[in-house]
């Protein structure tokens, strides 16, 4: 059976505590990736620096000016070759099986497009005593419709096009959204396939409600523009 090549993208912006454990969490994957590329973000810390040590032919390392995530992503996907795509963020962890069952669910359907698994979230252990008990958790495993969670053929990626640049936070909602309308057919499995981060700085904890206004404006202004346009 011809073996689907996977590519991830891990973009990091100020994730040095964090980012070594993300990046072991690919490496460690029971079905090996094709390739993980880090892009750096603009960051002002030693992030660069904790990836330089997994000197791996798989593992390449992109710099750029700072940009926000979607344009890391963007940086990121540009460069895949695999056929293939996952994503995780640089404060996240994946279990030892998540790109295994994944694949084979698009291996054994070629109907389905996306494939998403379940996740739950832990308080980073260094924040522990400072956070416990001011944040809620998904101590029990949800339906993690993420990036992280993610894996997506990358014809299909062509298609739905790049994340938006311009948004800062909700970027994947908006792609999400963009994936739904043009019919693209997704699964969750069941099964638990990353653990998230929570630590104080998290994008979704610190970013304004107005980055999510633009992320809905742009959705709406797009699909009327679709209306029209039929």
């Amino acid at each position: 059976m011809t073996s689907m090549r996977v590519s991830v993208v891990l973009p990091v912006y100020d994730r040095e505590r964090y980012v070594g454990e993300a990046i072991e969490s690919v490496l460690g994957q029971t079905y090996p990736v094709h390739e993980l590329i880090v892009v750096d973000d603009g960051s002002s810390d030693g992030s660069v620096a904790v990836a330089e040590r997994y000197v791996r032919p798989e593992v390449k390392i992109l710099r750029r000016a700072n940009g926000g995530i979607g344009a890391a992503r963007n940086t990121g996907l540009a460069a895949a070759t695999g056929d293939l795509v996952a994503f995780i963020d640089s404060d996240d962890v994946w279990q030892p099986d998540k790109l295994a069952g994944q694949v084979e669910v698009l291996r054994a359907d070629d109907g389905v497009h996306l494939v998403f698994g379940h996740l739950v979230e832990f308080l980073s252990p260094d924040r522990e005593a400072e956070l416990a008990g001011t944040l809620r958790l998904a101590i029990e495993p949800v339906p993690g419709l993420c990036a992280t969670t993610l894996l997506v053929r990358h014809d299909a990626l062509r298609r739905i096009g790049p994340f938006d640049e311009a948004l800062r936070v909700g970027e994947f909602i908006e792609w999400m959204a963009r994936a739904r309308d043009l019919g693209f057919a997704s699964r969750v499995l069941p099964e638990t396939v990353a653990r998230r981060r929570v630590h104080g700085g998290n994008t979704v904890l610190t970013r304004s409600n107005a980055d999510y206004l633009r992320m809905i404006k742009s959705t709406l202004d797009r699909r009327r523009r679709a209306a029209h346009a039929g």
